[in-house]
C-alpha cells in the first residue's frame, strides 16, 4: 500500500543455525579481495529486488529484507533447484491459520554481483504460501535478511537503485550523514522513533526497522493502549501473511521523527490483530519502519557498530498516498499479464462505479493491460487526484467498461 503500503516481507519467526562444512570458507566475502562493491537492484512497490544465484548455477531474485534473520527460499517445486533438505520444521506468522511445513537446507552457496556466500543455511518453505510474485509481478524465489547484512556495511541509495557493500574495516560515513544508534535483537535492527497521533498524543518507542515491508509504517495497537486509530481511517487489507490477507486500518498521523528528521502526514497501518511485541527485556516494539518511509533515505546499515546512518534524498517530501483508486491488484498468468482486482475499499472510486472482487483488467485508458507491468498499473492509479481513469474488465465472460475519477479517500 502507498506504493500500495502492503507488508510484503510477512512477520515469521526465524531462528539461527550454525553449520560448519570442511574446506571452504563459510559466510560472505566480497570476491577478489576487494574492499567494497557496488551493484543495481530492482525497486518495486517500495522493496529491494536483487539478483542470487544459487549453488552457483541458478539465477534467482530475492528480497533484501532487514527483517529476517535466516534466509528463505519460498518454494521448493522447481526441481531445478537441486537444494537438500537437512530435516523438516513448522513455522508460524502474522496471519497464519495454521502451521507451515518447511525444511532446513544447509550448506548452500548464494552468490550475489561481486559477492559469495558459502555454507549458508537456508528455510524452504514446502509450498510458496507468500505467492510473493502475485504482489510484486514478477518471479521472487526468496528472501535474504540478517545473516547477509552481518557481515558487510550495507549502503542502499534508493533514489539510484544502487547498492554499495563494504568490509566492515573500509568504510567511512560521508558527512551529510547522520548516524542513529539501533539494537540488533534476535537478528533484527530496531530504532527509537517518534510520532503524533491525529489527538496531539506524542508517542515514542522501538521499532524494526523492515526493508522487506511496503508500507510505511505500521503501528501495532492490541498491546499498545495508547495508541489510537484516527477516527478518519479506512477498512482494508494492510498485509500478506503466511495465511493470507492481513486485516486492520489504514490513517494518517501528524508528525513521524526518527532523530531530527520529521516526516508530516504519514499514512500508517494499524494492526488489529494480536501478535508479541515483547523482543526482549530491552525491547517491546510498538511497529515497524518499512520501504515507503525507507526509501525517502540513503541508508548505512552497520550491525557490528549498532548504526544506521541516515540522509535524506529527493523523496523526502513526497506525500504520502494511498492508491487513489480504492482497488487492489494481483498479477498472474503468463509474464505476470494477468490482473485481478482482489480487495475493494468502500466508498472509493473504484467501489461506487461498480468494480467487484475478481474482475480481471483488459484494459485501462484504451492501453491493453498486457502493454502494463503491475508497478505501472498502480502508479496509474496512484495518479493526480481528478483524473478520469476508464477500464474494461472481464467478469463472468462479460467485458465492462468501468469509469471513474481518482480521489483521495484517506
Amino acid at each position: 500500500m502507498s506504493k500500495e503500503l502492503k507488508k510484503i516481507s510477512f512477520l515469521f519467526l526465524f531462528f539461527h543455525i550454525v553449520v560448519q562444512t570442511h574446506g571452504q570458507f563459510i559466510g560472505y566475502r566480497i570476491d577478489d579481495d576487494k574492499n567494497k562493491v557496488c551493484f543495481k537492484f530492482e525497486h518495486i512497490n517500495n522493496l529491494i529486488i536483487i539478483p542470487v544465484t544459487l549453488n552457483d548455477s541458478i539465477p534467482l531474485h530475492f528480497i533484501l529484507d532487514t527483517g529476517v534473520r535466516t534466509t528463505l527460499l519460498t518454494d521448493d517445486n522447481n526441481s531445478e533447484l537441486d537444494v537438500a533438505y537437512n530435516r523438516p520444521v513448522t513455522i508460524s506468522g502474522l496471519g497464519a491459520v495454521r502451521d507451515i511445513n518447511a525444511y532446513i537446507a544447509s550448506n548452500v552457496s548464494l552468490k550475489l554481483p561481486g559477492i559469495t556466500g558459502r555454507g549458508q543455511t537456508l528455510i524452504v518453505l514446502g509450498e510458496d504460501y507468500l505467492n510473493l510474485q502475485s504482489h510484486i509481478g514478477k518471479n521472487v524465489h526468496g528472501i535474504l535478511g540478517y545473516d547477509f547484512f552481518n557481515h558487510f556495511i550495507v549502503k542502499i541509495e534508493y533514489d539510484k537503485k544502487l547498492i554499495t557493500v563494504y568490509n566492515k574495516d573500509s568504510f567511512t560515513p560521508g558527512r551529510k550523514f547522520t548516524p542513529h544508534p539501533i539494537t540488533i535483537e534476535s537478528g533484527r535492527p530496531y530504532i527509537t522513533a517518534a510520532f503524533v497521533q491525529q489527538n496531539d498524543t506524542p508517542i515514542s518507542g522501538q521499532f524494526l526497522l523492515d526493508s522487506g515491508a511496503s508500507h510505511g509504517l505500521l503501528l501495532e495497537t492490541i498491546e499498545n493502549p495508547d495508541i489510537r486509530i484516527p477516527e478518519k481511517n479506512l477498512q482494508t487489507v494492510i498485509g500478506w501473511g503466511l495465511g493470507g490477507e492481513v486485516a486492520g486500518k489504514l490513517g494518517r498521523l501528524k508528525t513521524f521523527s526518527i532523530g531530527t528528521f520529521t516526516l508530516k502526514r504519514v499514512l500508517a497501518s494499524f494492526t488489529t490483530e494480536a501478535q508479541s511485541t515483547t523482543i526482549s527485556n530491552q525491547i517491546v516494539r510498538i511497529g515497524s519502519i518499512g520501504g515507503e518511509i525507507l526509501s525517502r533515505f540513503t541508508t548505512i546499515y552497520d550491525y557490528s557498530s549498532q548504526l544506521i546512518y541516515l540522509r535524506k534524498n529527493y523523496q523526502f517530501k513526497r506525500s504520502f498516498e494511498y492508491n487513489l483508486s480504492g482497488m487492489d491488484i494481483v498479477a498472474s498468468g503468463l509474464e505476470f499479464k494477468t490482473f485481478t482486482v482482489v480487495f475493494v475499499v468502500d466508498n472509493s472510486p473504484a467501489k461506487k462505479a461498480g468494480v467487484k472482487v475478481g474482475d480481471v483488467i483488459v484494459a485501462i485508458n484504451t492501453k491493453g493491460a498486457g502493454e502494463l507491468s503491475l508497478e505501472e498499473i498502480n502508479g496509474l492509479f496512484r495518479s493526480d487526484t481528478g483524473q478520469m481513469m476508464q477500464i474494461i474488465v472481464m467478469r463472468d465472460n462479460t467485458f465492462h467498461s468501468i469509469k471513474f475519477r481518482l480521489k483521495r479517500i484517506i
